[in-house]
Formats: C-alpha cells, structure tokens, sequence
C-alpha cells in the first residue's frame, strides 16, 4: 500500500503567485518613476528593480522545479516499465 504523496512544489501556488505579485508590484512601482509634475522618484526606482529581481528568482527557481518534477515523472514511468 503506498501512502498518498505530498504535492510537488511546483504544484503548489504559492510560489506562482508571489511571483505574478512581485511582477505586477514592480510593474507598478516602474510606472511610478516619474511621479508628481515628471520628477524622478528614486524610492520608486530601487523598489521596482527590487521586485524584478525578485520576480526573475522566484521564475527561475519555477522553472527548474517545474524542469525536476518532469524528470521524475520521466523516471517514474521508465521504472514501471
């Protein structure tokens, strides 16, 4: 009897959707560079590259989960062969 398994972590939203967070908060804090009368607003500037670099490390970590839960699927059926 095999117990029933825990759901990868790619399966899980929670990584999805803080990464589509972090996307759309520096997507927000990128239009508020130039704020009241067209000033450059640096408190803006530094959180949005924040949150990209952010949203561009939680995408990679994804997509390499999403890459190693192929691979075991791959060798799960390999194995029943």
């Amino acid at each position: 009897m095999r117990l029933p398994r825990e759901p990868h972590p790619v399966d899980r939203p929670g990584l999805l959707i803080s990464m589509i967070v972090c996307g759309g908060l520096g997507t927000l804090a990128a239009s508020g560079w130039n704020g009241d009368a067209g000033r450059f607003q640096p408190i803006a500037a530094v959180l949005a590259v924040v949150l990209f670099a952010c949203f561009l490390i939680m995408f990679a970590v994804f997509w390499v989960g999403w890459l190693m839960r192929g691979h075991e699927l791959w060798r799960e059926a390999r194995r029943e062969r």
